[in-house]
């Protein structure tokens, strides 16, 4: 009997992963693989306190081991499914392939799959591999058990076989379909975000490189961060996939002059500037890399929303992102010159994991105000609950002032420690008036030299140079000090709901 169960668990187990490779082969016909849809549903629906805790522990990791973890949950429900199967009967196979039906409906519709041939055929290429798996590998029970080895073999033929094969058939689907990836070549748009490249008009445009290169050593970050140094978080597993023919920026809401932008237009507009801007994000701990300052071009939000002529009522500017993500802040902030949405990142178009074709930048706030695939601003009058806020995060998202260790060298008898510092105000940037560091664990304190600003958004890199002939281990402590003479609080504090608070300290050993 636990053998019999133990077999259909196995039986049921290989059906699963067969049907997930079905639901990859037909991720083309669907816009994309439907269990992906399944984890940025539970990303969406988790508490702010579970998706904190997620990023501080995983990192980077956390949303790939959450698909991770919704694939193997699928393949563990059809063991058991397998396992409690009922004996098999004729009609057995057709019940089989109608849940089988029914459940891929299910993942498409959760997946937002439109009602059309394509989804039907997406339905038929998902199925049809599972079901010929199951009719392979069920075997009617009888009183002599089937040869344990042949069953092994069967099992191994299947699953390797199979599965190898539908990915290899979804390759060349890709092939005959374009191959056209995230991020990759639009109609002569380069999605991607390296250095180097063409202005907006199309014309070279080098870029400068700004920085004091006596801060530039072991460990420390460069003044600009270049695009693919720069962190990703967002609430997606996949990022949007926008088409920048067709893709518009719809200005309306409380206004008397709504207006739409195709991409050449926002890219082309009369308001772009260029700005070097610190962006960290709400979740990074104290001493964390979720912060980078990279070379931004955009069009000032405020010229923006002025074209639409905002109704007297109206109080938040709010950006709708085509993942149904959303941010507001107050109209009277957005009457800054520095807020932009941007369509460039260092020389190239954002890239499509920060938010091609264009995403909202606002200097001193926290990422989570800063909303990616941006595809319409509503002028609103009323206030409005964004995503984040909703969960429990701080609205207004002010960056706390901090202050980290980067990096350290040794030069003979002489040290040089070194780190960045950055803070925010409701509007603007605080300046950094001064950076003191410990490198006795807090017991004594120096003034470190501050890099000069490269911008006026920009963190502030320290350095600290000492001799230390007979010392190779040090615990460096580092606060920064704004210019109205506050220094930057040693209480620690978690990210949720107003980011992290608290003084860097590192060990270190040279």
């Amino acid at each position: 009997m636990r053998s019999t169960t133990v077999r259909r668990g196995t039986v049921g187990a290989v059906v699963g992963t067969v049907w997930l490779a079905g639901l990859y082969l037909a991720a083309p016909l669907v816009g994309g693989f439907a269990p992906v849809a399944l984890a940025e549903g539970i990303i969406v629906r988790s508490p702010g306190w579970l998706s904190t805790l997620a990023v501080g522990l995983l990192g980077f990791s956390a949303k790939p081991v959450l698909l991770a973890s919704v694939l193997v949950g699928i393949v563990a429900l059809s063991a058991i499914g397998g396992a409690v199967w009922p004996r098999v009967r004729a009609e057995t196979p057709f019940l089989a392939g109608f849940l089988a039906v029914g459940a891929t409906v299910a993942v498409f519709l959760a997946a937002g799959v439109p009602l059309s041939p394509s989804a039907v055929l997406g339905v038929v290429v998902a199925v049809v591999p599972a079901y010929i798996a199951s009719r392979l590998l069920s075997t009617p029970t009888t009183r002599r058990s089937p040869d344990r080895r042949r069953f092994l073999r069967r099992i191994g033929a299947v699953a390797v076989v199979g599965t190898g094969s539908l990915l290899g058939v979804r390759a060349a689907f890709d092939r005959l379909a374009g191959g056209r990836g995230r991020g990759g070549d639009v109609d002569g748009v380069d999605a991607g975000g390296s250095d180097g490249g063409t202005d907006a008009a199309g014309e070279a445009s080098p870029v400068a490189t700004p920085g004091d290169p006596r801060f530039d050593f072991e460990g420390m970050p460069a003044a600009v961060t270049a695009p693919e140094d720069h962190y990703v978080v967002d609430i997606n597993i996949r990022p949007p996939d926008l088409d920048p023919a067709s893709w518009t920026l719809d200005v309306d809401g409380a206004v008397e002059r709504p207006y739409s932008l195709s991409y050449d237009e926002l890219r082309e507009h009369d308001a772009s500037v260029e700005q070097v801007t610190t962006m960290v994000c709400v979740s990074n701990t104290v001493g964390g890399d979720l912060i980078g300052t990279p070379r931004w071009t955009g069009v000032q939000l405020s010229d923006l929303v002025a074209d639409a002529d905002p109704a007297a009522e109206a109080v938040d500017v709010v950006t709708h992102a085509a993942d149904g993500y959303s941010e507001a802040i107050p109209l009277d902030i957005v009457e800054r010159e520095d807020i932009l949405i941007a369509y460039r990142m260092g020389s190239e178009p954002l890239a499509t994991e920060h938010g091609f074709p264009a995403r909202l930048l606002v200097p001193g706030r926290y990422g989570m105000k800063m909303t990616k695939w941006i595809t319409r601003i509503e002028v609103s009058a009323a206030d409005h609950e964004a995503y984040w806020e909703a969960r429990g995060w701080d609205e207004e998202a002010v960056v706390n002032t901090m202050s980290y260790v980067r990096g350290v060298e040794r030069d003979g008898d002489r040290v040089v420690v070194g780190g960045v510092a950055f803070g925010g105000l409701a509007t603007g940037v605080e300046e950094i008036a001064a950076v003191e560091v410990s490198v006795d664990g807090g017991d004594t304190w120096t003034e470190a030299e501050l890099e000069s600003p490269i911008a006026p958004h920009a963190w502030r890199r320290w350095r600290y140079a000492f001799d230390a002939p007979n010392r190779s281990e040090f615990e460096v402590v580092v606060r920064a000090i704004t210019r109205d003479g506050t220094v930057q609080t040693e209480e620690r504090s978690s990210p949720r709901p107003s980011g992290a608070t608290g003084w860097h300290r590192r060990p270190v050993r040279v």
